[in-house]
């Protein structure tokens, strides 16, 4: 009799909802959506890209390279210095903040994968470019 009590008391428990706390807290629904919602963009959501894939890159002198996302945007971005290992380089990654993704005006470092190892370089800026940017960029590497 005693097990059954038990299991009865220990069943209300658990399915008795907790007290409400008063502490003066107010749930706010729009900045919840704003903040976690996937249906509604954020100002920066799209200056940023993940640096782990990257569908293609391409250099225009010393210290600029054209990075292609997976996700289809192009972004510069600004070399710190010069970076020689990008002439041998078979792969390119970016990261930033010790994060695959890479955002908007923050400072990353890009890793080139040589026959000799990786190579890292610092990024002094990340800009994602605009349509016009692009389409200026498509007519000069037809050139």
């Amino acid at each position: 009799m005693k097990p059954a009590l038990f299991v009865i008391g220990v069943a209300m428990a658990l399915s008795s909802a907790p007290a409400m706390a008063d502490n003066g807290q107010v749930f706010d629904f729009a900045s919840q959506l704003r903040a976690y919602s996937s249906s509604l963009p954020r100002d920066d959501a799209k200056q940023c890209f993940n640096g782990k894939f990257i569908a293609g890159a391409n250099r225009s002198g010393e210290k600029t390279l054209y990075i292609q996302a997976a996700q289809g945007g192009i972004y510069r971005l600004q070399l710190a210095d010069g970076c020689a290992a990008l002439n041998s380089a078979e792969k390119v990654s970016v990261r930033a903040n010790g994060s695959d993704v890479v955002c908007l005006g923050e400072r990353a470092e890009m890793v080139a994968q040589t026959a000799t190892g990786a190579k890292r370089c610092q990024v002094a800026d990340v800009r994602r470019l605009t349509s016009g940017e692009r389409s200026a960029l498509s007519t000069a590497t037809r050139r």
